[in-house]
Parts: C-alpha cells; sequence; structure tokens
C-alpha cells in the first residue's frame, strides 16, 4: 500500500481543525472535505440538514459501507445580549463552564465574524474573595465581551440570539509528536478517513464506499441517524477521538487507551443515561484486526462506558448494520484544546484503507 506523507496529515490537521463548525452550522467544513474528496470519488451529494457524502463506485453496487467521520466540534449560540453590550451564550454539545473564562471567541453573524473575549461578570480578585469564588461556574456566570457597551451597540455589530460561536485555538506539533488543536474531535477522524480514501483512490473496492461527513453528532448523533437511512449500508464503520488514558491505572469507565499505541479497534461503548450504545460483531472486530495486522498497523482496543460515537446509530438502520469502530485516543476531549498522536491518525487510515480492499462482498 502507498505510504501516508507524514508532513501532509500534520497540514490536514491543521487546516481541518481551523475550520470553525459548531453542530449544527458545519457547511464550511463540509466545503473544506469536498475539495479533497470529490477529485477522488464518482458521486457527491448534501443532505438538508448538511450531512455530505462522497461515493466510490466498487466491484458490487448492491454492497455498501459507509463511513462516519462527524464533522461537528462543540461550541455555543447567542441566547442574550444584556443591557451593558455583554453576549451571554448556551452550550452545542457538553462543556464544563469552569474553563471557559479568559478564552478568545468568534460569534459568527450574518454580517461577518465578531471576536470577543469570555469573562466571568465580576473581576477574578471579587471571585477570589467571594465564596463563590470556590465553586464551579455556572452558565449563567459566564459572559462574552464583544466592546460594545449596549445591547443595542452589541446588536450593531451583528451579533443576535441564534448566532454559533468557537473557541479561539492556534494548532500546534508538541515533541514531533502530538497534535494540538481545538476540533480535535473530531476533526482528526475526518482527515484519518480522508487519508484512506486517497489511499484507495486508484484501486476498485469490492463493495461500493459511501464515506460521509456526518453533523450535528456532539447533541445526540442526528446527522448519522438520519444519512444510514438514505445509504442503507450493510457495513459501516465509524471513525472518531476516544478518551485516552494519561495514567498506568485501570478505569471502570474505560479500557487504558495510550496515545502512540495505535489507533483503537472499539469492542464496545454505552451510554448508561440513555441506553444507547454499540457491542461491535466479533465479525468485524477480526477483520479490522486481520486489516491492521496485514499492514504491520499497531493497534489497541477500545472500551467506553458513559461515552458513545455514530455507531450507536448506524447499527439500528436498515434492519441492522454491521458497526464497527475506528477509535483515535485523545487527551483533553471536550475541553478547550485536544490532543491526538499523528502516527495514530495516519496508522488509523492504514488500517481503515486496507479494510475497505479486503472486505469479502461474497458472503
Amino acid at each position: 500500500m502507498k505510504t501516508i506523507d507524514r508532513e501532509r496529515a500534520i497540514r490536514l490537521l491543521t487546516e481541518f481543525n481551523a475550520v470553525n463548525g459548531v453542530s449544527g452550522d458545519e457547511g464550511r467544513v463540509a466545503d473544506l472535505l469536498e475539495k479533497y474528496l470529490a477529485p477522488i470519488t464518482d458521486e457527491i451529494s448534501r443532505d438538508v440538514i448538511g450531512n455530505i457524502v462522497f461515493v466510490k463506485n466498487g466491484r458490487d453496487p448492491d454492497v455498501r459501507v459507509m463511513l462516519s467521520a462527524h464533522m461537528d466540534e462543540i461550541g455555543f449560540m447567542v441566547s442574550d445580549i444584556d443591557d451593558k453590550g455583554y453576549v451571554s451564550l448556551v452550550p452545542v454539545g457538553y462543556h464544563i463552564a469552569n474553563i471557559l473564562v479568559n478564552q478568545n471567541i468568534t460569534i459568527r453573524t450574518d454580517r461577518g465574524d465578531v471576536p470577543g473575549v469570555i469573562g466571568a461578570g465580576k473581576p477574578i480578585h471579587e471571585l477570589l474573595t467571594d465564596p463563590k469564588g470556590s465553586k464551579p461556574f455556572e452558565w449563567s456566570d459566564i459572559r462574552v465581551d464583544v466592546g460594545a457597551k449596549s445591547a443595542e451597540e452589541a446588536s450593531a455589530l451583528g451579533v443576535r440570539p441564534g448566532d454559533f460561536a468557537n473557541m479561539e485555538k492556534e494548532s500546534r506539533v508538541l515533541n514531533g509528536k502530538l497534535f494540538s488543536g481545538k476540533a480535535v474531535d473530531n476533526r482528526a477522524g475526518l482527515v484519518c478517513m480522508l487519508l484512506a480514501m486517497e489511499l484507495i483512490a486508484d484501486e476498485v473496492p469490492g463493495a461500493q464506499i459511501h464515506a460521509c461527513g456526518t453533523v450535528q453528532e456532539e447533541i445526540g448523533l442526528k446527522g448519522a441517524e438520519v444519512l444510514v437511512r438514505g445509504v442503507k449500508p450493510d457495513y459501516a464503520i465509524c471513525i472518531d477521538g476516544g478518551i485516552g488514558s494519561i495514567s498506568g491505572e485501570l478505569d471502570d469507565k474505560a479500557r487504558r487507551f495510550y496515545l502512540g499505541k495505535g489507533p483503537g479497534i472499539e469492542l464496545y461503548d454505552w451510554c448508561t443515561d440513555t441506553c444507547a450504545g454499540n457491542i461491535v460483531p466479533k465479525q468485524m472486530v477480526r477483520a479490522l484486526e486481520a486489516a491492521a495486522e496485514k499492514e504491520g498497523v499497531p493497534y489497541q482496543y477500545s472500551i467506553m462506558i458513559d461515552g458513545g460515537t455514530d455507531a450507536c446509530a448506524i447499527m439500528y438502520g436498515n434492519h441492522g448494520v454491521l458497526t464497527g469502530g475506528i477509535s483515535l485516543p485523545m487527551k483533553n476531549l471536550h475541553t478547550t484544546i485536544g490532543l491526538v498522536d499523528i502516527d495514530d491518525v495516519t496508522n488509523g487510515a492504514v488500517l481503515l484503507a486496507r479494510y475497505l480492499l479486503d472486505l469479502d462482498v461474497t458472503r
């Protein structure tokens, strides 16, 4: 199989991370994905909620494989503007309000991007002497300063309730190994899928491949749930981030899963509060193991309780879909900056490409 240019992988991670695309506002991410996948696929389509699908024809058009990597990142929506011009936010996706103070933010308005700074509504020295200072911030404490002194001045900038907003963090490469950025979850998964499709660009797979950028995963797997009904796949692979381990201790909610030790083959995930989850059939697990071993790719196993991916929604579609997952270990998930190992991304692409080429469509 062709090799992946590691420096190009870093450039792709940087480019995809820089694009803003909160759940419900993924259009610019889809445009970027189209820039790279349109030249190497046979069909492109978008649906009304923003999902984008790239079809690569195979020898048997009646056998379909759905690749799913979500395009959205966690972010915010403007909920209100007070009389002094401060902007209030609500979370889009899971955040902890306590880590948002003193961060740069961009509000996307109909008139263009408006920069702002997140504060806590009070000077920090007052908070330190206030009993509330020792307690976690609530969303009602979070205020965005856009430089306005009144609601009318903020509105004149174009800020309105319903506008989306993103954190602003430049990406970096740490020690030549780890990529850091605001939207590693799941732009790293998108790049992994993109690189896999490039690896097989000159090949004719057995099955018809539908490489999908899905929307609104962070608010409940919405895009994948819609898309699986249209694609009607027989097989599916979800490419997403997993919770990377920091210490060597056992965890009652996740298997030990380390950055730099290879992509993870998903075994099981389950959200205990909703009962949504995916137990990957052994047939899929063995096929992914075989693909990794054939290419000499290091791999781990991924188990996660109280977490989930698009796989949870896909497996229930089309009268049941044989669904697996490639999980990229990440640190600092759902914070202002994430970390992923660059080699895990490229090795995940090689594993995925080999699986697609070796899939036996005669069964």
